[in-house]
């Protein structure tokens, strides 16, 4: 399997990186004498720093007897350096000054990335620097890492996606890397003939060399400042000289396909995967032969694959592109998630797949479908956006490896040479001789379980002449966009406002308008939310909104779908309130978008069988609650609890299965009589359009009610309670959270009591998931956190554990605390001076995205606070806190028991509580 391509070479001398026109940051690429790839990123409105290493070396390289061992490693290098020897003191510092860090491995690549706040890059980046330099490799450590990773592995035996990637792996050739198990275990990380610290030891010192690493720096210091950094911090880096990853093994054993798996989910869920292995397609970057395919596969608008299994009542959803990828072969996939009449359909929806790539093949190669993409991904790179810089350095050190250092940045958007043939020959592989079919339904029958995750599947060869390609009549290809945007400028003098005004003059609306060029795009987002007192009445009130917002997305999709492919989106959600619309991008065309939603939701017919996939939707939705991660679900749990009007899974399955289109369409009359409208326009817009924005709203919607008579947000209060919840969830797993909540302060006390617990969550964090997850060996899955319920503040101390029961789990973490208190009365001012710093910058982290900046906003007014200065209150709050504040807070909760909600879930236990008994115990508190 070939495709003809042209290697490149290149040197980092004076190379000038390919950046959009929106990017007003400077760049420096270059190449230490170790054979290190630098780049270089120079942010002088950034507040927080960033640095990630990409080690282009991952699990495909794990030792066959040492599976897991790449994954192992990167765990084992937070563990202590010879310069830095304290398992923890990395993760404590970079905490401790405001930031955050993570790593992954994947197949090909391990990547390690932080951010911190931008005074503290030089004490971190040296701190990092020693993971690839030094690092200690602890034996005792070791063997308790070992634990952790097997925790993770535990995690997720009840992953779906786990399961079937596990279940993936037994179709593949075996003799290729990527069918390992990738993870690790106790079993497979355990002592060989050689222990698995020297296993260890030899994969860090053939693999970890200088030539297959990249590094990205950014932070708000100039370029020689970076680089002197980065010389000074990276160049002891050793260069071992290693090769390039690859295998000549082909994915798929020769003359193994076709083959069909079927696969029995945990989750309520039926799907059908076509997936044919190509050539891997980043080779061609410029060209995007399968994004063009994948543009049109993926389609949803009218005349498209999708449209026509959503008429037949088959399909809700449907994706394609390259996914699964080893650096010579990718898989592209088709996924169609199926109603159950779909499912029982499969044949026919296999049928209709092979009539649209008949279609294509016959007239869907053009050059204008081509240059159309290639504007609309111009556009996208012209207008990008800067992105959280922990993300943004990820990103870009994974990409060096894999395109022209020049071209590293612009190589995920380049469309640049329409290549007919090239297309071609990819489509070519799309065949049923060529292809792997996975079907998904709980209705499976199957005769295996995968090895590592006990995914049940069958594995069959698949009669590719069992296919028979419905008409490429029935499909037609879509028509040319018509709703890019023809003008993509700022509007001259429009000046950024520091704060939203409300710009709406009648009491059954508000408005709150704020120009903003900050970002230089053309972009604005319009918020409007529909509040309505018939939405909190009942359960069934509840779910006929929810039935509403979804049918709302479904029904506007096939007009919508266009508009989201040039840049402009939206969605519609359901709140505890009512509804609302969120709409985002290009600002030129978002009136059209705008006005399609409205008279969708107030006159379009609600079709029998739009509501019959939406409800089904709804249906798997929550059947498959109990399949969320435990530790998710656990949280959770404390707003079930703590907020009203709340309604489980079991009661919303049980109101939704009875109603009809009819009880929707009465619904939506009732819900339009009597609304309030809160809305907020930013961006690029001016005050005129984001008036006429409101016009549109108010003269189709009509809204009547005051904010008066929409019902408050209530929480429910703790105070005084000790209150125990046992939910009754699955899972192989314990887990124990014990949540924290203070008495509901007063106006005058709010933003100091808010600052306190944040401050106490900040502190924290680092040395509680030391203590119960590095030292004591709880479980993978551990963390403090700030938590509050609407305006009261909370603390969440939370571990998910694999082996240790609830009770064990409290009794440590209990301990820990009476510890913690006692310790920290001895705290320096320094210390307590730096980690008030270190949340200050959290606080106020300057805003990367117009949405982000305008979600922010949207919060704030959502809790009332329309001074929109909770950022600049709660600042001031925290600059006031003492460390008495904290050293009595710590002594109350540490030792009063009281004003604290457990929540607690033992493996195989049939005890359990009822959350709505356990509320009408509690006081509410309105807000």
């Amino acid at each position: 399997m070939s495709i003809k391509s042209t290697p490149e070479s290149e040197t980092h001398d004076q190379l000038t990186l390919i950046t959009s026109q929106n990017d007003y940051r400077s760049y420096r690429p270059l190449m230490l004498d170790n054979g290190l790839s630098i780049i270089l990123i120079s942010d002088p409105k950034a507040d927080k720093a960033a640095a990630a290493m990409n080690v282009a070396i991952g699990s495909g390289q794990d030792p066959e007897n040492f599976a897991g061992l790449a994954h192992f490693l990167e765990h084992m290098l937070f563990l202590g350096t010879e310069k830095y020897p304290e398992a923890g003191e990395y993760q404590s510092f970079i905490s401790k000054h405001g930031g955050s860090h993570n790593a992954f491995t994947s197949y090909r690549d391990t990547n390690y990335f932080f951010e911190v706040d931008n005074r503290y890059l030089e004490p971190s980046l040296d701190r990092f620097s020693q993971f690839f330099i030094a690092p200690l490799f602890t034996e005792a450590y070791v063997k308790r890492e070992k634990n952790a990773v097997h925790s993770e592995y535990q995690s997720k035996l009840r992953d779906d996606g786990r399961k079937q990637f596990d279940i993936l792996k037994q179709a593949l050739n075996p003799e290729h890397p990527y069918s390992r198990f990738s993870t690790g275990s106790l079993k497979t990380l355990a002592d060989k003939s050689v222990s698995t610290r020297d296993a260890m030891l030899e994969f860090y010192r053939t693999y970890y060399s200088a030539n297959r690493m990249s590094l990205v720096i950014q932070g708000n210091y100039s370029l020689d400042e970076l680089e002197s950094m980065a010389r000074t911090m990276f160049r002891a880096v050793k260069n071992h000289n290693t090769p390039a990853f690859a295998t000549d093994k082909p994915l798929f054993a020769e003359n193994s396909l076709p083959l069909q798996l079927n696969i029995r989910p945990l989750k309520a869920h039926h799907a059908i995967k076509l997936q044919f292995p190509i050539p891997e397609p980043s080779t061609y970057f410029r060209k995007k032969p399968t994004s063009y395919l994948a543009s049109l596969i993926g389609h949803e608008g009218k005349g498209s694959l999708l449209s026509y299994l959503k008429a037949k009542g088959w399909a809700t959803g449907l994706s394609a592109g390259s996914g699964l990828s080893t650096g010579e072969e990718s898989l592209f996939s088709i996924t169609i998630n199926l109603t159950q009449a779909g499912f029982e359909n499969s044949k026919d929806v296999v049928n209709a797949a092979f009539g649209y790539i008949n279609l294509l093949q016959q007239n869907g190669i053009d050059e204008w479908r081509f240059n159309e993409q290639k504007k609309l991904s111009e556009q996208a790179f012209s207008f990008v956006e800067s992105g959280s810089p922990i993300h943004a350095v990820s990103s870009v050190a994974y990409n060096m490896p894999r395109f022209p250092i020049k071209e590293v940045l612009h190589a995920p958007y380049a469309m640049e040479t329409f290549d007919a043939e090239l297309i071609r020959q990819y489509l070519g592989y799309l065949t049923p001789e060529n292809l792997l079919l996975t079907r998904i339904s709980p209705n499976m029958k199957t005769d295996k379980l995968s090895p590592w995750f006990e995914g049940k599947y069958s594995l069959s060869p698949f009669d590719a002449h069992r296919v028979t390609p419905v008409a490429a009549e029935v499909f037609s290809l879509p028509e040319p966009n018509a709703l890019i945007a023809d003008t993509l400028s700022l509007k001259p003098g429009l000046e950024t406002m520091e704060k939203p005004e409300n710009i709406s003059t009648r009491p059954e609306a508000t408005l709150w308008y704020k120009a903003d060029q900050d970002f230089n795009t053309p972009k604005a987002q319009q918020y409007f939310s529909l509040q309505s007192p018939v939405s909190t009445g009942s359960v069934k009130s509840a779910v006929l909104t929810q039935l509403l917002a979804s049918w709302l997305n479904e029904a506007s999709n096939e007009f919508a779908y266009p508009a989201s492919l040039a840049g402009l989106n939206y969605t519609v959600y359901k709140h505890t309130r009512g509804i609302t619309l969120q709409l985002g991008g290009y600002n030129d065309k978002q009136h059209m978008l705008l006005e399609r939603l409205l008279t969708t939701l107030k006159g379009s017919e609600i079709h029998t069988e739009t509501f019959r996939l939406v409800k089904q939707s709804l249906i798997k939705r929550w059947q498959n609650a109990d399949k969320a991660p435990l530790y998710r679900q656990i949280m959770g749990e404390v707003s079930s609890v703590l907020m009203q009007p709340v309604w489980n899974e079991e009661q919303l399955l049980a109101a939704i299965k009875p109603l009809t289109a009819k009880d929707l369409n009465d619904f939506r009359e009732v819900f339009l009589s009597q609304l309030h409208l809160e809305g907020m326009v930013t961006g690029n817009m001016t005050k005129n359009e984001a008036a006429s924005s409101l016009k549109s709203v108010m003269d189709t919607l009509e809204p009547a009610l005051t904010k008066s008579e929409i019902p408050k947000l209530q929480g429910l209060s703790l105070e005084g309670q000790k209150v125990t919840h046992t939910p009754a969830l699955s899972h192989n797993d314990n887990a124990w959270l014990k949540y924290y909540q203070p008495a509901r302060p007063s106006d005058a006390q709010e933003y100091k009591e808010q600052a306190r617990w944040m401050l106490l969550a900040h502190i924290l964090q680092s040395p509680y998931y030391h203590e119960m997850r590095t030292q004591r060996q709880l479980g993978y899955i551990v963390f403090a956190s700030y938590h509050p319920t609407l305006k009261t503040p909370g603390l969440s101390l939370l571990v998910q554990s694999p082996e240790h029961t609830p009770d064990e789990i409290r009794e440590l973490s209990d301990a820990f605390m009476r510890h913690f208190s006692d310790s920290f009365m001895s705290i320096s001012e320094q210390e307590f001076t730096e980690q008030k710093a270190g949340l200050l910058g959290n606080i106020l982290d300057s805003d990367d995205r117009l949405q982000a900046r305008t979600q922010r906003l949207w919060r704030e007014m959502a809790m009332d606070e329309t001074h929109f200065e909770r950022r600049e209150r709660l600042a001031d709050a925290v600059k006031t806190l003492q460390i008495d504040d904290l050293r009595q807070l710590l002594r109350k909760i540490s030792v009063d028991q009281t004003g604290v909600l457990t929540v607690q879930y033992q493996s195989g236990s049939q005890t359990f509580t009822d959350a709505e008994k356990l509320r009408s115990g509690l006081k509410a508190i309105s807000h």
